[in-house]
């Protein structure tokens, strides 16, 4: 089942009256009015961690604001100065439209008492290490991944397996996807969790059904618990395109499933601190009434929690006018890179995040494609290397931004390897 193009019935009439009204053409219009010097002076790090003339397209966040009813849960907490701790009905709320957007959105039938909220993915999977692992069982991460997901095992005296994915350069077929041979060989040989992330950072593709079931049932033959980040599951862009919860699997123990999720991707409010863990109550019993669980509930920010449940409940037709930019801002970078000898392009079906493979470029010696990028074209993108090992001559870009920078970043990109090949 998709992302609806709709929102859905909103929780009250208040929420209802006080929702503003979407204007899609206007939000469209001031996406293509972006430019660099703007994105400058708003000052994010995405845009200022690069002196000069250097293009921003690195760190996971959206250049084109949020959604409406956000903006307005935002300004109304302003004007009333409510600024402080977390009311329970907030929190509830949160909750509450988070089990309605995974039922909407994917036919997931969660209840609520299994949302619990948290500052952001990251405290989610170390709740889920500390209180669900064997002290000292290695975490296997498929690579290429999200790259916190390889250093912060260790944090918590783990080591990290990783697993390097099948690819279409390497091993042929149409898709990267996990190699559950190898997965298996780790949970055999006493590894703890298995980190999954669908829609997969930074390859950008949803997971199928038949790669949920498999590791499934291999969960459940090893005993191992599974961490589902889904927080880019709000941005599905390939038309027809579905994404499945892991945890909606029906091979999938609740016992053993943790799914991590978000509006912060998909209504780019990740400065707001506010995460959803979604795990049933024998999953939970092991940390729920723990120090941590508290000392985390209380970390989770109350402007976070009214921005979530305002973007679930009120903001799926901003959210979707977003995934339409988006997808037509990869069909741009396909077109525009389709003829760049030296440079594989795989785009997103879900999130806004490109992996170009440059191995094919001849690049000087100790000099990676970010690196090369940065300096030589100016275009900031991450670095392949920080991804896992063996992808070094990879780097992430980042599509979330106007249609004019797009454009700009493209012909920064073929012109650097023209030159390069001159």
């Amino acid at each position: 089942m998709t992302v609806p193009d709709s929102a859905p019935v909103p929780a009250s009439a208040s929420d209802s009256a006080s929702a503003p009204v979407f204007d899609a053409a206007r939000t469209v219009a001031a996406f293509d009015a972006l430019t660099p010097e703007v994105m400058r002076r708003r000052g994010s790090l995405k845009w200022t961690m690069y002196p000069g003339d250097v293009i921003g397209a690195w760190v996971a966040e959206m250049d084109l604001g949020t959604a409406p009813s956000v903006t307005a849960v935002l300004q109304r907490a302003v004007t009333d100065g409510s600024y402080g701790y977390m009311p329970p009905q907030v929190a509830q709320a949160a909750r509450e439209e988070t089990a309605r957007f995974q039922q909407e959105a994917f036919g997931w039938q969660v209840p609520v008492e299994d949302v619990s909220l948290l500052p952001d993915v990251l405290s989610a999977l170390g709740a889920v290490i500390a209180y669900h692992t064997r002290p000292g069982s290695p975490v296997i991460v498929p690579t290429p991944a999200y790259m916190p997901f390889l250093s912060y095992p260790g944090l918590y005296g783990r080591e990290c397996v990783q697993v390097p994915a099948l690819s279409p350069q390497r091993d042929g077929g149409g898709a990267w996807a996990l190699d559950l041979n190898r997965i298996e060989a780790a949970m055999a040989a006493g590894a703890g969790l298995l980190v999954l992330c669908n829609p997969w950072n930074p390859v950008g593709r949803m997971l199928s059904p038949a790669e949920l079931d498999a590791v499934a049932k291999l969960s459940a033959r090893y005993r191992v618990p599974v961490f589902a980040d889904e927080i880019h599951s709000s941005l599905i862009l390939e038309p027809g395109a579905t994404h499945t919860p892991y945890a909606s699997r029906p091979g999938a123990d609740p016992d053993l499933a943790f799914t991590a999720t978000a509006a912060s991707k998909g209504w780019n409010v990740p400065g707001l601190k506010c995460a959803q863990l979604i795990a049933s109550a024998g999953a939970r019993r092991a940390w729920e009434n723990s120090p941590l669980s508290q000392h985390l509930a209380n970390e989770t920010a109350a402007l976070g929690a009214q921005a979530a449940a305002a973007a679930l409940r009120d903001g799926r037709e901003w959210n979707a006018c977003v995934r339409g930019y988006l997808h037509a801002n990869s069909q741009l970078v396909a077109q525009g890179m389709a003829d760049v000898d030296g440079v594989e392009v795989t785009l997103p079906a879900g999130s806004y995040l490109a992996w170009l493979d440059c191995s094919g470029l001849d690049l000087p010696e100790g000099v990676s494609p970010a690196e090369f990028f940065q300096h030589e074209p100016g275009v900031a993108m991450n670095d392949g290397a920080s991804f896992g090992a063996g992808y070094e001559s990879f780097c992430r870009l980042n599509l979330a931004t106007g249609r004019r920078i797009v454009e700009d970043i493209i012909q920064r990109l073929t012109d650097a390897v023209a030159r390069l090949r001159a």
